[in-house]
């Protein structure tokens, strides 16, 4: 099987930005879905640290508590930098950082789950 060559963007950002009054992520994830990303996650982070070197950490009993959040899309590479051109503003108006990379990356399967219930 032949690999198809895309691209991976991966946005680390914290639970607690903000954009436009709304949470920064699940804004990002809207964005993208809109923008026709072909496929997208938030992934909460249990521990983790920035270039601030602060560790935060997710514990039971913290319901409120500031977590690292990675958000991940794929798509070829010219939906993912245009996409990424589109979101960057709220990103550099983040007052406590973020970090963004994208890397190639090889898909041996993509297949649509059953949207029956």
């Amino acid at each position: 099987m032949e690999p198809k060559r895309i691209k991976l963007l991966k946005i680390f950002v914290s639970s607690t930005d903000v954009v436009d009054h709304a949470l920064l992520y699940e804004s990002i994830v809207r964005k993208a879905k809109a923008y026709g990303v072909a496929g997208g996650t938030a992934i909460k982070g249990a521990m983790g640290y920035g270039l601030s070197s602060e560790l935060r950490n997710t514990r039971f009993f913290e319901l409120v508590e500031k977590f690292p959040v990675v958000v991940e899309f794929i798509d070829t590479a010219e939906k993912i930098e245009g996409f990424l051109e589109s979101i960057l503003p709220w990103l550099e108006q983040q007052p406590k950082g973020c970090l963004v990379s994208t890397q190639d990356v090889d898909v041996y399967l993509a297949k649509k789950g059953d949207t029956k219930k």
